[in-house]
């Protein structure tokens, strides 16, 4: 058994170290891709949020489509279509090619993250689960700590294409690999096919959503493509609350929302990350843009952000056998908060690193990446089981997502397309509306029940 849950796990890890290595880079990347494309901040937004989209509306569908034809064929098929979409962009001749081929890569993740972690929980002792999730974050972190360097120096001296070349490199090896040990944990040949078409009601819903978001301040918020994309939105959530209703397969089980502890993991999986994410991304563009870094030199100055997460990962595992989530959670929102106030305090438009910039970075790493959000899935773990593995992380892989892309939609258009006099003040404003953001996920993680003392500590 023991030899079996570890040789699963590191047969996965493969695919989990690209999507995440992805993750850290494609911020690197966007100084690239504008001056290549002459595009816009707003336009170029649109590499990120292509991928959030597609990732939140389709990762559900995903975990069904595991749960019907088994885990490993799906997380096999998520790895292709992400080496896919690393191709296409890697060739990508204009902005919208490599925007599409975002959301191929979105649509590959959406099943190799859940499936990843179900293949590995299935075989993993379950009063030790929290340890496996903590171990599943740590391997990424891993990969957020190695591609600020490896993937920050390519983009250097070969441009921003290199990111892509260097996912195919990464992924094709993985395919292969994962194919030849990968066994499968679970077959339902007579489950229902997922609901696509909500799938895609929830695509466009958040397409539009997030359209309004980035280019509100841009475009003029009273502007007709504005207005008709806030009112196609409203249409479209009563639409995708019948398809939730009325379909058998649904992109959301109602039953889960019945789970109390999951509810609780679905309200932090989209408080946290809408200001995590951003929290990130804004800090690479804020180097890049007002301090003039180069990609490599980002890399350098933000080593310290994945590095930190990748121990206090390690340690959030240690800690949640004596401690509960909700204390670890509430730690961990609190140190971000405080590294998120000192970004609106402290840097200025000279370049400062050590005095002005290293603390809310290693902040950052410590607390909402490395403790934060491994507690996510620990919590929402309490109520499950192996029948809902997928099912479950997808959806609250969904809310991640949505939270997640709802922050950076807000911060780009925040900034909107700026001249470089006012970034400085545009990035204030950034920071302003993260600090309360972040407080309001201090409170949200302030609600969580705390662990009953007669369960697992990370039950699925």
């Amino acid at each position: 058994m023991r030899g079996r849950h570890w040789g699963v796990f590191w047969a996965c890890m493969g695919a989990v170290f690209l999507v995440t290595m992805d993750a850290t880079l494609q911020p690197l990347a966007l100084a690239g891709i504008r001056e290549d494309f002459g595009a816009g901040l707003t336009s170029t937004a649109w590499v990120l949020s292509a991928y959030a989209i597609s990732l939140a509306a389709f990762v559900v569908a995903a975990g069904r489509i595991a749960d019907r034809s088994g885990r490993k064929r799906a997380f096999l098929l998520g790895l292709a279509l992400f080496v896919t979409g690393a191709v296409g962009g890697w060739w990508a001749p204009e902005l919208w090619v490599l925007v599409l081929c975002r959301a191929v890569q979105g649509a590959g993740s959406a099943f190799v993250m859940p499936a990843s972690i179900g293949l590995i929980l299935a075989v993993w002792p379950e009063s030790d689960q929290t340890r496996a999730i903590t171990s599943w974050t740590a391997v990424g972190g891993v990969a957020g700590a190695l591609a600020p360097l490896v993937g920050g120096g390519l983009i250097d001296v070969w441009g921003w294409r290199a990111a892509y070349v260097l996912s195919v490199i990464i992924g094709v090896p993985s395919f292969l690999l994962a194919r030849a040990l990968l066994t499968d944990t679970e077959h339902k040949a007579a489950s229902r096919f997922p609901d696509l078409v909500g799938a895609a009601l929830v695509a466009a819903g958040l397409g539009m959503v997030t359209l309004s978001l980035v280019q509100g301040r841009t475009w003029g918020w009273g502007d007709r493509r504005i207005v008709a994309a806030f009112a196609l939105a409203v249409v479209l959530v009563p639409l995708i609350r019948l398809r939730i209703r009325g379909h058998p397969a649904p992109i959301v089980d109602p039953r889960l929302l019945g789970l109390r502890n999951f509810r609780w993991a679905l309200f932090i999986a989209v408080a946290i990350p809408g200001f995590l994410f951003p929290y990130f991304v804004m800090m690479v563009q804020f180097l890049e843009l007002v301090w003039d870094y180069r990609p490599l030199q980002a890399g350098f100055a933000l080593l310290p952000f994945p590095a930190a997460a990748v121990v206090a990962s390690a340690l959030a595992g240690q800690f949640s056998r004596r401690l509960d989530e909700r204390t670890i959670t509430v730690a961990a929102m609190s140190m971000t908060t405080a590294a998120v106030v000192w970004l609106r305090l402290v840097p200025d438009s000279d370049p400062a690193y050590w005095s002005e910039m290293f603390v809310p970075i290693l902040l950052g790493g410590i607390g909402g990446w490395g403790m934060g959000l491994p507690m996510i899935n620990a919590i929402g773990a309490r109520d499950l089981d192996n029948e809902t593995y997928s099912l479950g992380m997808g959806v609250l892989s969904t809310a991640r997502q949505v939270g997640a892309l709802m922050g950076l939609a807000m911060a780009f258009g925040l900034l909107g397309n700026v001249e470089e006099a006012e970034l400085f003040g545009r990035f204030h404003q950034v920071w302003t509306v993260l600090v309360v953001l972040s407080v309001l996920g201090v409170a949200v993680a302030l609600l969580i029940p705390r662990r009953a003392r007669t369960q697992p500590s990370a039950r699925m």
